[in-house]
């Protein structure tokens, strides 16, 4: 289990700490000094964090550290934060207001236990970070500069526009066939099952949304519901999304016997297209009790469900699953060029381009490496960072174990410092989750992860822009807004990005 590395915290006590106010702290409660030495000391750990980072993977002893590191920086930050809070009591009271609540608080001897208290607290939590300061030289840590430029500017580069987020390649002939599938009624059964099976990052969720969306299928069905089930595959909870998806219900409250009437009411006699996306379940006998709970329906009602595992569809009694294959050459390269270069670029780097096709054909047709890829490697064009991803050993090994979550590690791993605590927040949130990005925006401003390089600048515009750069790496997908007219923005995580978070 790793630790998360307090970037944004100790960010924010260097700030704070070289601050004119904090100057003016020091001298007032005698403190000066070794406010000095609390900012030289954080900034020596500071250099270190990206390296630690990297091992703690490796290294329990690292990982101790980091956990050491968090305390002293928390305990470090509410230190700070009690000194500003009574300069500005002191200076309230200086100003003559609310004189009659406070005279009594600032008298000589209340003044004198203040600053006997902190100056202790604040020499125990010198002393602690000294200690893993000198841990450093321990673990041999590669100091590394954190960069201060902002995400936005990629080597002047601003961030993709939010509907342009998401391209897709290929599929066109999966999709037909899948619909076909769908729409082949059956003389001896009402509902059927189709299973679409692949690894990981092959698109079978977009494929799956390709043919839910299509009109042919919108007209064919009576009613459409979509429910991501990943690693949850409780019966009664299965049962109501069903109906929430159905009918835009809320049924937190009833039975399953009352939901079981409910399915009935809505669907019996009709003709419907249920999709079950990203299932895990290999239990037998929860599947047969909630098959056994969904009506019959009318003559071509189909379940679709999309599964990473060939024996889920043995487990639910298909023999002879949809298998997705990778995309083709062509599809392949077109995807990672329109990422990695910018429109007519190519033709600028033909020994990027040979590499870039190297490193595509190691893709392995997996559209989720290739996207990560691609996008990581726009507007470089050092060979030599390219040529690091063709020699990656995950990369290479890709075809071998099917296990590209190390390979889409390699993204986290190049982002700006100020981003990697926003995007491992956002692990807090369920799988399938629909966010709110304003919502998210706020909830990192609350943990101090937003960053402003100017002062004049809004925290909800850094915020912006900070999901804008993650947005632009694929680490969020599947944006969409309210309505047309609103400016209410909402994401979700692809299972393995999550994963990865």
């Amino acid at each position: 289990m790793t630790e998360e590395i307090p970037y944004g915290i100790a960010e924010n006590l260097l700030t704070k700490l070289g601050s004119a106010v904090f100057h003016e702290i020091g001298l007032m409660y005698g403190v000066r000094g070794d406010l000095r030495k609390l900012e030289s000391t954080l900034s020596t750990v500071r250099a270190g964090l990206l390296d630690a980072e990297e091992q703690q993977e490796r290294s329990h002893t690292v990982a101790d550290w980091v956990r050491r590191l968090k305390d002293v920086v928390y305990d470090a930050d509410d230190l700070l934060d009690e000194y500003a809070t009574e300069d500005l009591r002191r200076k309230t009271d200086d100003r003559g207001r609310f004189a009659a609540q406070v005279r009594d608080f600032f008298s000589p001897s209340n003044h004198l236990a203040f600053r006997f208290k902190m100056g202790h607290r604040t020499k125990d939590i010198i002393e602690r970070l000294d200690d893993i300061a000198n841990d450093i030289s321990k673990f041999n840590f590669i100091p590394r500069v954190i960069s201060d430029v902002p995400v936005r500017n990629r080597g002047g580069e601003t961030s993709s526009r939010v509907e342009q987020s998401h391209k897709i390649v290929g599929r066109v002939e999966n999709r037909r066939e899948i619909i076909d599938l769908l729409m082949q009624s059956s003389t001896q059964e009402n509902l059927s099952m189709v299973v679409i099976v692949g690894i990981g990052g092959l698109g079978k969720t977009t494929l799956a949304q390709l043919v839910y969306n299509d009109q042919g299928v919108v007209s064919y069905f009576y009613r459409r519901m979509w429910f991501c089930v990943s690693d949850d595959f409780d019966v009664k909870v299965l049962v109501r999304n069903i109906i929430k998806s159905a009918t835009k219900r809320d049924v937190e409250n009833l039975e399953l016997d009352q939901l079981q009437e409910l399915l009935k009411q809505n669907l019996d006699g009709k003709r419907y297209l249920l999709v079950l996306d990203d299932v895990w379940n290999e239990d037998k006998r929860k599947w047969g009790q909630s098959i056994t709970l969904l009506p019959v329906g009318a003559n071509g009602s189909k379940i679709l469900v999309t599964t990473r595992s060939t024996r889920v569809a043995s487990v639910i009694g298909i023999d002879s699953p949809y298998i997705v294959e990778g995309l083709k050459d062509d599809e392949s390269w077109d995807l990672f060029g329109s990422l990695a270069f910018k429109k007519g670029e190519e033709q600028m780097h033909p020994n990027l381009v040979a590499i870039g096709k190297e490193i595509v054909k190691m893709c392995k047709g997996v559209p989720l490496v290739i996207e990560t890829l691609g996008r990581m490697l726009y507007f470089r064009t050092q060979e030599s960072h390219w040529l690091s991803i063709k020699k990656n050993k995950h990369l290479i090994l890709l075809g071998e174990k099917n296990d590209i979550l190390p390979i889409l590690r390699l993204s986290y791993d190049n982002l700006p410092i100020q981003l990697k605590q926003c995007f491992a927040y956002c692990a807090l949130f369920p799988k399938d989750y629909r966010i709110e990005k304003r919502l998210l925006v706020q909830l990192w401003m609350a943990q101090g992860y937003i960053q402003p390089l100017h002062e004049n600048e809004h925290l909800e515009d850094v915020g912006d822009e900070y999901f804008e750069d993650l947005l632009t790496r694929s680490l969020f997908q599947e944006v969409e807004k309210e309505n047309a007219c609103e400016d209410i923005i909402y994401y979700k995580m692809h299972d393995l990005i999550h994963d990865l978070a």
